[in-house]
C-alpha cells in the first residue's frame, strides 16, 4: 500500500513558502482563479500540492520540489513529516525506494532538498537524515535485499549532496579575512574508505568557524601527526573503519604520541562503529584529551564547550 497521499493539502503559508512569495500573493492568485483552492469547513484555504507544483511549472517558478516530478507529493510529505513530528520515516522509505530502483541521482537530489529546506539543523541532517538512512541500508544488505555496490552508490549520492551544500555555504558566507581560526585535521584511518562521517565533521567544523585540513579517506596514522604539526592544529578528528577495534585506537594514539609536541597541544577525537559503545571525553597519553563520538550533535556540543580550543591561542 502506498503511504504517500497524492492529494496533500497545503495552507496558504506553506504554498507561499514553496513558491517563495508572500502569502498575500497566494491569496490573490486563488481569488483570481489562477491557483485552484478549496476551503475547509472552518473556512481555511487549502491548496493541493499537485495544483501548487503545476502552477509553479506553468509560471516558470523553480521550487525545491522541481527535480522530483511526478513524485512531488511524496517528497513534500517526507519533508513535512520531519518538520511536523521530527520523523524521518517517510524520507528513509522514499530514499530506499529510489535506491532499489537504481535512481541514485534522484536520491542525491532528495538529500539536497532536505539540506536546503531549512527543516533540520546540519547535525540532525547528518545524524538522522544520512546516518539513519545508511543504517537502514545496512539492514537491507544484511537481509540480502541490497548489494554492496548499491550501498556504495548511496554513499556517493550523500557525498555529492554534502559537497554541493558545502560549496553553496562557502559561497554565501561573508569574507571576513580572519586569520585566527582554530585549526583541525579531519580524515579516516588507513584502511577506512568510508569517508561520509568524516566529511560531515569537516563541514560541521567549518560552519563553526574552524579552518579544516581534510586529507580524506585511508590516511596513514603518521600523516595525521605530520599535518597536525605543520598546520599547528589543535584538534585531530579520526574516523575508524566500520570494523574498527580498541586496538586501532590504541595503535593510533601510540603512533601520534611518539611525536607529540607539548608546546603545541591538541585533542584527538575518534568517530567509529556503534558497537564500541564509546562516547565522551577522557585523558589518555600526552594529549589534551581523547574523545569518542557517535554523532555530530554530541561533537558539536563538545566543541562549543571547548574541545580542541582549551590550549588554543588565537
Amino acid at each position: 500500500m502506498n503511504r504517500f497521499g497524492p492529494n496533500t493539502a497545503l495552507t496558504s503559508s506553506e504554498t507561499a513558502n514553496l513558491l517563495a512569495v508572500h502569502p498575500s500573493t497566494v491569496k490573490r492568485w486563488c481569488n483570481d482563479g489562477d491557483l485552484p483552492s478549496e476551503s475547509t469547513p472552518g473556512g481555511h484555504r487549502r491548496i493541493s500540492i499537485d495544483a501548487a507544483v503545476a502552477f509553479a511549472r506553468e509560471k516558470g517558478i523553480r521550487t525545491i520540489l522541481a527535480p522530483f516530478h511526478p513524485s512531488e507529493p511524496h517528497v513534500w510529505t517526507a519533508l513535512r513529516g520531519i518538520e511536523d513530528s521530527s520523523s524521518f520515516e517517510s524520507l528513509h522509505m522514499l530514499g530506499l525506494q529510489w535506491a532499489r530502483r537504481g535512481d541514485f541521482e534522484r536520491l542525491e537530489q532528495l538529500f539536497l532538498a532536505l539540506g536546503r529546506s531549512g527543516t533540520v539543523p546540519f547535525c540532525a541532517f547528518c545524524d538522522r537524515g544520512l546516518r539513519g538512512l545508511l543504517h537502514r541500508v545496512g539492514d537491507e544488505w544484511e537481509g540480502g535485499r541490497m548489494r554492496v555496490g548499491d550501498e556504495h552508490m548511496i554513499s556517493q549520492a550523500a557525498t555529492g549532496a554534502l559537497l554541493t551544500m558545502r560549496r553553496e555555504w562557502m559561497d554565501s558566507r561573508p569574507g571576513n579575512g580572519r586569520q585566527d581560526r582554530p585549526v583541525a585535521v579531519v580524515g579516516t584511518l588507513e584502511g577506512n574508505h568510508h569517508a561520509l562521517g568524516a566529511l560531515c565533521v569537516r563541514i560541521l567544523l567549518e560552519r563553526l568557524g574552524w579552518t579544516v585540513y581534510y586529507p580524506g579517506p585511508d590516511v596513514p596514522i603518521a600523516d595525521f601527526g605530520v599535518i597536525q604539526m605543520s598546520r599547528e592544529a589543535s584538534l585531530v578528528c579520526i574516523s575508524l573503519p566500520p570494523t574498527g577495534t580498541m586496538g586501532d585506537v590504541s595503535r593510533t594514539l601510540e603512533v601520534l604520541g611518539e611525536h607529540y609536541d607539548h608546546a603545541r597541544p591538541y585533542a584527538v577525537a575518534f568517530g567509529g562503529p556503534s558497537y564500541l559503545s564509546l562516547e565522551g571525553e577522557s585523558r589518555e597519553g600526552p594529549f589534551e584529551s581523547v574523545s569518542f563520538f557517535q554523532e555530530c550533535t554530541t561533537l558539536r556540543r563538545a566543541v562549543e564547550q571547548g574541545l580542541g580550543t582549551r590550549g588554543y591561542q588565537g
